[in-house]
């Protein structure tokens, strides 16, 4: 259970780490991230099963097409609306929308079923004690930790990695110091859309099966590792993830139904949050 729940917790940071960096630098809690991780499954699966391409060619062309989503999501629809002024709350409430718009759309074209990527890691790695571990597991957290380790050597030591964390810490002095808010949200939209296109690739291995609501299902468990770790951090995403990752999986040794397993997650948030608001690595907000 702590193996899984670690593979868990590495997938769902992938995700909850761009979640995280949008709210940073937009202010916008967005509801439709967990479409973004649907929709790079659902295009893994038209260039791995339709169009027959091999795996190797057809995840990356996802995480490429998922972020070019986030692109066009931004230019066509964010970018408009946070140019005329509107607030957080109104663009909540539209992302919420937009949440529920493309997930039916999702229906209309894949129908209500369960579907599979083509998975040529199905054997098991041979461990010790009672320990379940296939080879796609393996290749699936071997992935998420590249990818962290990358984009987290990105955020910390070039130039528009150290940009984004300026612009997340305060936007309007990061403006007045001459750095280009607009181009910096920007590409964090990209960057947040391929990483969960990524993320629902690996979540496809993991539930095992690519269903038209699949990224719904683990967007309050997204919420809940950004609040954890502490709001617009990148690393408090991945510690909360890790967290709410392992408490999931591992709610089932103590009796917990499967259909309840996401509530301990949420339970142990409230719990922490009661007595450190900020979250784990988060920072008191000033008042007054």
């Amino acid at each position: 259970r702590l193996v899984n729940g670690v593979n868990f917790g590495l997938m769902l940071a992938l995700a909850a780490i761009g979640l995280s960096l949008v709210y940073g630098t937009t202010g916008i809690s967005n509801f439709a991230h967990g479409e973004m991780v649907t929709f790079g499954a659902l295009i893994a699966l038209l260039f791995a099963v339709g169009l027959s391409l091999p795996l190797l060619v057809a995840v990356p062309l996802a995480v490429i097409v998922s972020g070019a989503f986030g692109y066009a999501m931004d230019a066509g629809l964010w970018r408009p609306l946070r140019r005329r002024g509107l607030g957080v709350v109104q663009l909540m409430i539209v992302s919420i929308g937009l949440s529920l718009a493309l997930r039916y759309i999702f229906q209309m074209f894949v129908g209500g079923g369960t579907l599979q990527l083509p998975n040529p890691l199905s054997g098991v790695i041979p461990l010790p004690g009672s320990i379940v571990l296939t080879w796609m597991d393996l290749v699936s957290m071997l992935i998420s930790v590249v990818v962290i380790i990358i984009f987290a050597l990105w955020l910390t030591r070039s130039r528009i990695g150290r940009a984004t964390r300026a612009v997340s810490d305060n936007p309007s002095l990061a403006a007045a110091s001459g750095i280009d808010v607009d181009g910096i949200v920007r590409i964090v939209w990209i960057l947040a859309a391929a990483l969960a296109g990524l993320s629902g690739v690996l979540w496809a291995y993991f539930r095992p099966g690519i269903k038209w609501d699949m990224g719904t299902s683990i967007l309050l468990l997204l919420f809940a590792a950004v609040v954890l770790g502490g709001l617009g951090t990148a690393l408090g995403a991945l510690v909360g993830s890790l967290i709410v990752g392992i408490l999931v999986e591992t709610t089932s040794l103590f009796g917990v139904p499967d259909d309840l397993k996401y509530v301990g997650a949420l339970v142990v948030l409230i719990l922490i949050l009661l007595f450190r608001p900020q979250g784990i690595l988060g920072r008191k907000e000033r008042v007054g």
